[in-house]
């Protein structure tokens, strides 16, 4: 059992922290997607909005490809973008009257999850500790955004530099307002450090 907090994490922890004083001043697309069902992604999308919201509450956005949960401080767009009639103007939309929209594009691979890519300045594939989908999605990334700046994010296993471990935590059981409330706090840390490189 570990009984103090290490160093190396407090200074991550306050770099996070220093980075999220300020939101970008245009608003910033944040896609969450992965290459295989049940690793997170969802989990993770929700994670990272409710962290954002406790801190900056009626600045961020939430879409998806499926019903979203809901998330306290968070405007969650009403309907799915999970058609192919979907445009870019719904995404210019939310991004312009917010400061940060989450895409939660999960682990379809259409036309449509293609065009939402395209429009992110930030990518998150999401994996599990085997590393399951991450080539499949680091793919369709390529394809879809080659240029835009994206990391991995999945549960211990595979931790190197490049990616956010994001521990094994209950409380993702039921995504709703009171999630980070019941999170473990080495979950809200990992998730504050990686809302801070959304942002």
């Amino acid at each position: 059992m570990k009984w103090f907090t290490d160093p190396d994490e407090v200074a991550e922890e306050r770099a996070a922290a220093a980075a999220l004083r300020r939101l970008p001043v245009g608003g910033r697309v944040v896609a969450v997607c992965s290459g295989a069902g049940g690793v997170g992604a969802t989990s993770i999308a929700a994670g990272i909005g409710a962290t954002l919201a406790a801190l900056w509450p009626g600045r961020i956005a939430y879409a998806g490809l499926l019903s979203a949960p809901p998330i306290a401080g968070v405007h969650v767009a009403a309907d799915t973008m999970w058609t192919d009639q979907v445009t870019l103007d719904a995404v210019v939309e939310l991004r312009d009257r917010h400061s940060v929209l989450l895409l939660d594009l999960g682990v379809h691979a259409s036309r449509t999850t293609r065009i939402l890519l395209s429009t992110a300045d930030r990518i998150i594939v999401v994996t599990d500790e085997d590393g399951l989908g991450e080539e499949r999605a680091l793919a369709r990334v390529n394809t879809a955004a080659p240029a835009t700046k994206r990391t991995v994010a999945g549960r211990p296993g595979q931790s190197t530099h490049d990616r956010f471990v994001i521990p094994p935590d209950k409380a993702f059981a039921q995504l709703d307002a009171e999630l980070l409330e019941r999170a473990k706090p080495a979950t809200c840390r990992a998730l504050l450090r990686l809302a801070a490189w959304c942002v």
